[in-house]
């Protein structure tokens, strides 16, 4: 398997917001990790870096302990995503200058040859195998909402005023919700290319 980063600041934002970490070949686990920090608030580059190396961290210092089973393998992803979220939420609460700070984030584990995923917030996961590309994961955003509940359209909502109001992403709420399942991982507005 072959893995790769870039980070794009883009036309809206002068700083950029995003953070990951890609595991090395000698790494025991393999471990993918993309926080795209909330644009429009402040610190979203803390934001996706702390919950990038929080959630790393949590992985590496649990996984030797687990029971290799899938269940066990998508708790443990599951945890640290909500323990990144309890970390940034609280690095928000404590700082009056990060007040209203946050991120998306995307946790992929491979295991076994097999990808347990964590996904909050717009940022997608892809598996790619041969020419055929296929989306893992669906967007927490208020315009998917609209397009799954039928009203509107795809193509409307590529075009949405509120394209990028998120209904879930890290810091929202102390207790975050995560979706795991057993890939590319790709930030909002990159997604199109894919």
């Amino acid at each position: 398997m072959k893995a790769f980063a870039k980070t794009d600041v883009g036309k809206a934002r002068e700083i950029n917001e995003d953070y990951y970490y890609i595991s090395q070949d000698e790494n025991p686990i393999k471990v993918y990790i993309l926080a795209d920090g909330m644009g429009g608030y402040n610190g979203g580059e803390i934001a996706s870096k702390l919950a990038t190396t929080t959630a790393l961290s949590y992985i590496q210092s649990n996984f030797e302990s687990l029971v290799k089973e899938k269940e066990e393998i998508l708790n443990l992803v599951k945890s640290a995503m909500e323990y990144a979220n309890m970390v940034v939420y609280e690095k928000a609460n404590q700082e009056k200058e990060l007040e209203g700070m946050g991120t998306t984030l995307e946790v992929c584990l491979i295991y076994n040859n097999k990808a347990y995923i964590g996904h909050v917030g717009d940022s997608r996961v892809y598996r790619i195998r041969k020419e055929f590309i296929r989306k893992l994961t669906h967007d927490h955003s208020y315009v998917q909402k609209l397009v799954k509940d039928g009203t509107i359209t795809q193509e409307e909502a590529d075009h949405h005023p509120k394209k990028n109001m998120l209904m879930k992403a890290l810091r929202m709420y102390p207790i975050c919700r995560t979706r795991c399942n057993r890939k590319r991982i790709c930030k909002r507005g990159h997604s199109a290319n894919v």
